[in-house]
């Protein structure tokens, strides 16, 4: 009979499990990752896992969920940084970027790999719910300080599938050497910027 684990060993186990879930989801795919799999990679017996999550769905869940709090995390400790709301505009994109080619397998989990709504969490559906606030909410302080003009809601997303789309090309090796992902990431925020700009709050933009 297993013996019983303190708290603080059944969340250092759970963390240990989402670590070598998280790479597997991203290197493997969802299909071929398996409560097994990952158990083999951690040098434990298939049933093991099943003391600290019910299913792979609930792994899956789980994983996701600590992935986005992490994003979270990192974009908003940016927007509070000192500064006016271009400068930490800027902080935010920048964050955005060394997050995903720095946890790049966290990366591809919250953005390149969906579950059926019936199998997300509270936890899960609260962390993209924050997820979601951070990757808008600037554009709402931008709209309603007048230095853009818009629905902050159709902005964001605007924003937020431009650079989404170029790492993506960036991971995936597409784009040309002669045009780099840095080269490239400024135009689209020069010409988006100027798209969404308030002709009376101008001066400060992005270049």
């Amino acid at each position: 009979m297993a013996l019983p684990l303190t708290d603080t060993q059944v969340r250092d186990c759970r963390d240990r499990i989402r670590a070598v879930a998280e790479a597997q989801f991203a290197r493997r795919g969802l299909a071929a990752t398996s409560l097994r799999s990952i158990a083999a990679e951690l040098g434990w017996a298939p049933a093991s896992l099943y003391r600290y999550f019910r299913n792979k769905d609930e792994l899956l869940a789980a994983t996701r969920a600590a992935a986005l709090n992490r994003f979270s995390d990192r974009i908003e400790a940016a927007y509070a940084q000192p500064g006016d709301l271009w400068e930490r505009s800027r902080a935010l994109g920048d964050a955005y970027v060394d997050f995903a080619f720095e946890q790049p397998a966290a990366y591809q989990l919250i953005f390149a790999l969906e579950q059926a709504d019936g199998d997300k969490t509270p936890a899960l559906r609260a962390a993209e719910e924050r997820s979601h606030r951070t990757l808008t909410g600037y554009i709402e302080d931008m709209v309603a300080a007048g230095l853009l003009e818009g629905d902050p809601e159709l902005l964001g997303h605007v924003y937020w599938s431009a650079i989404h789309g170029l790492i993506v090309l960036q991971m995936a090796g597409k784009l040309k050497p002669s045009l780099p992902f840095d080269t490239i990431r400024h135009e689209i925020t020069r010409l988006l910027t100027r798209g969404a700009l308030n002709r009376l709050g101008r001066a400060g933009h992005i270049d």
